[in-house]
């Protein structure tokens, strides 16, 4: 909006609607103009004053009035007491775990003893799928397994020849776990608020409990720093760290997200920020068989971590996914976790553990929410990545479908919980298949 559309007024019942236009003379967006075009709805007479709907369009439905919280002071109160019931909800949140079953998979193997026939179209795997129990095929309707990046739904099946028999790397209705809003919910209607989840709010729902959330910490004069996460993006894209309320509610216009509330006190390695990278591999939901990954991998930030407002606007502080954007400074997990180690004087294994049981959680808040997840043809890997705060507490971050495993093919490194057992990097699919398909246990440890 320029500066004629900014100076027209709020109202409800406005007498003018207003729309951004983008002129581009020479056909380039170098040479763009922006103006406001200007029309009356209703008949009016010199002197009255030009309004517009800030919110047009936008009705209770779509929480108009927690929306216009943007521009105008609300009745704070009522926002508060929506938070307060929706926490009162979470607290009164108990998980009922999960029955105790046998394992029931089967190794998967073709009846003439001959090579299971892999489709995929993720390079890595083509290049370091080298056991002779499989074989890479360009047909996807000759393959026993099915490897992909894209989502296999019945239109694809149909498309290119799918059937029922065959493996796939995806599990049904597993957004519960991978996109971020419908994580936090599975989450919550499991366990309530964790400890391992910082409080999240879907922006196109909560906004109201968010608000009140917002006061409550403003009155108690306590942190107010939250992150802005896009439903279903990675690599943190469209993500912005922000304590203005404002620009909270107006950051909804470029496209539905989440809020979660920012670890604004996390363990830091020699004064920088970092992240954790988990490889989960999900062989069956019920009963659950579940395994991680002895090689995981620390994403660091390339700058001193701050809270100075400043900051924040800083990607190379904020954040540490680098190997797509700004300087990838890789660091062998071994000689991190020994650095670190003598940095805190922490264990590491007593941090492993912690990670452990709350990924085993999280798939656990997924079978309990969505029992409809269970598939006898599905496996999956997982991305799961985990911050520690200061205490040296994990906390979910965020569940990757198919993830970028470039790193763990290209790195040879120790199990750093195994009394340093060598894992080369070029075996990595390697076993990833072997124990999603042929039951083997090598460089992977049960949940």
């Amino acid at each position: 909006m320029d500066e004629l559309g900014s100076a027209l007024r709020h109202s409800d019942e406005p007498n003018f609607r207003v729309s951004p236009f983008l002129y581009m003379p020479e056909g380039k967006l170098g040479s763009a103009i922006s103006y406001s075009i200007l029309w009356p709805t209703e008949s009016i007479q010199g002197g009255d004053e030009c309004t517009r709907d800030f919110l047009f369009g936008i009705g209770e439905e779509k929480q108009r009035s927690a929306r216009l919280t943007a521009w105008f002071h609300t009745p704070q109160n009522y926002f508060i007491q929506e938070y307060e019931k929706y926490r009162v909800k979470l607290q009164s949140t108990k998980f009922s775990p999960l029955p105790v079953e046998r394992s029931a998979t089967n190794s998967v193997r073709r009846s003439d003893g001959s090579a299971l026939r892999v489709y995929t179209d993720i390079p890595q795997v083509e290049e370091f799928l080298t056991r002779p129990e499989f074989v890479i095929t360009t047909e996807p309707k000759n393959a026993d397994i099915i490897w992909t990046s894209t989502q296999v739904d019945e239109e694809m099946k149909k498309a290119i020849g799918l059937n029922d028999q065959q493996y796939i790397n995806q599990f049904p209705f597993e957004a519960c776990l991978v996109m971020k809003h419908h994580l936090a919910e599975t989450v919550q209607k499991a366990y309530g608020a964790p400890e391992w989840l910082q409080p999240t709010y879907n922006l196109e729902t909560q906004l109201s409990q968010l608000l009140g959330d917002y006061y409550t910490r403003e009155k108690a004069g306590v942190d107010n720093l939250w992150i802005l996460k896009p439903w279903n993006m990675a690599r943190t894209i469209d993500t912005t760290v922000t304590q203005n309320l404002s620009a909270i509610i107006r950051l909804m216009e470029t496209g539905p997200k989440i809020c979660q509330k920012y670890i604004e006190h996390p363990a830091l390695f020699k004064g920088r920020k970092f992240d954790l990278r988990y490889i989960v591999l999900l062989r069956s939901m019920k009963p659950m068989e579940i395994f991680i990954s002895d090689v995981f991998w620390v994403r660091l930030a390339n700058n001193t971590y701050s809270l100075d407002m400043r900051s924040l606007f800083e990607y190379e502080t904020h954040f540490t996914v680098m190997n797509y954007r700004g300087r990838l400074n890789h660091m062998n997990t071994p000689e991190f976790v020994k650095e670190f180690e003598q940095e805190h004087r922490v264990k590491w294994l007593d941090i492993h553990v912690r990670v452990e049981k709350m990924i085993r959680s999280v798939f656990e808040s997924a079978a309990t929410v969505h029992p409809e997840m269970c598939s006898p043809t599905s496996r999956a890997m997982y991305g799961v990545d985990v911050m520690l705060d200061c205490h040296y507490q994990s906390k979910l971050l965020e569940v990757t479908y198919c993830p970028d495993c470039t790193r763990a093919c290209k790195y040879d490194t120790e199990a750093v919980t195994k009394e340093g057992e060598v894992i080369k990097g070029s075996d990595f699919y390697n076993y990833v298949f072997g124990c999603l398909f042929l039951n083997e246990t090598a460089h992977v440890s049960p949940l």
